[in-house]
């Protein structure tokens, strides 16, 4: 895992709240998943599991 705006990797007892969606990508030959810090020292991945559609609001 990877965190937004970190050199290092998360301690290992990080709790990760996946919100139900999670999509790593091949990064040097591993399934990296990028995160970001949320309330409670938590880390969410970074990617949104229900985006905004493009155009939504007309």
């Amino acid at each position: 895992m990877t965190v937004l705006g970190t050199p290092d990797e998360p301690a290992p007892d990080t709790r990760l709240v996946t919100r139900d969606h999670v999509r790593p990508h091949w990064q040097d030959g591993r399934l990296v998943l990028a995160a970001m810090p949320a309330v409670g020292g938590t880390l969410v991945p970074f990617e949104d599991p229900d985006p905004t559609p493009c155009c939504a609001d007309h």
